[in-house]
């Protein structure tokens, strides 16, 4: 016998410790599961080929209604609809290469070239400087929101006197400090 679990919530009840109840199956049901599911396979993909041989048929039926020279202008256009396709597919793929070019230029990531690629080189340049601008403007927000707490207060009390004791009581990058902002208290501290 096989486990399995189940996973019909409906009408089961949970066990005491409330994790879902195990359901066994024979071997025969397991195997009937399974050739239902080949089954519904194989008639999905037997409908697909059908209707790509009823397509081909058609296709076929229209040719030979046609005349000889209908055939070859047919099959012509067929071949120039083909190489157009083609065509199109180089092209959008050299413009996704030089776009993904021009995103890493600019530092924006390379990922983000399908947002910005299209047929044309001039609307896919509109596209890039549409998606800089947006992606500049989203950072400096970011960066502004960021940078919108409050300022950190210095180590050193400046509306104060330094007493010689709280001077001593400092570090040695506090003191070059406040070497720095005030070399009147610092020399007479020093001392």
């Amino acid at each position: 016998m096989i486990e399995l679990e189940n996973t019909n919530t409906g009408s089961e009840k949970p066990t005491e410790t409330g994790a879902e109840e195990v359901k066994t199956y024979t071997q025969e049901e397991v195997d009937a599961l399974l050739q239902s599911e080949v089954d519904r396979r194989i008639t999905s993909a037997l409908k697909k080929q059908q209707a790509k041989n009823d397509a081909k048929v058609r296709e076929a039926s229209k040719l030979a209604a046609m005349s000889e020279q209908q055939r070859y202008e047919y099959e012509l256009e067929q071949r120039e609809q083909a190489i157009a396709a083609k065509e199109r597919e180089l092209a959008l793929a050299e413009n996704k290469a030089e776009a993904s070019k021009i995103l890493a230029e600019k530092g924006i990531s390379p990922l983000l070239v399908d947002f910005v690629v299209t047929d044309t080189a001039e609307e896919m340049n509109k596209n890039i400087k549409l998606l800089e601008s947006e992606f500049k403007k989203a950072v400096k927000a970011e960066v502004e929101k960021r940078l919108a707490g409050n300022t950190p207060k210095k180590g050193l009390p400046t509306d104060k006197a330094i007493t010689k004791e709280d001077f001593l009581k400092m570090s040695f990058s506090e003191m070059m400090e406040l070497k720095q902002s005030n070399p009147e208290i610092y020399a007479e501290l020093s001392k």
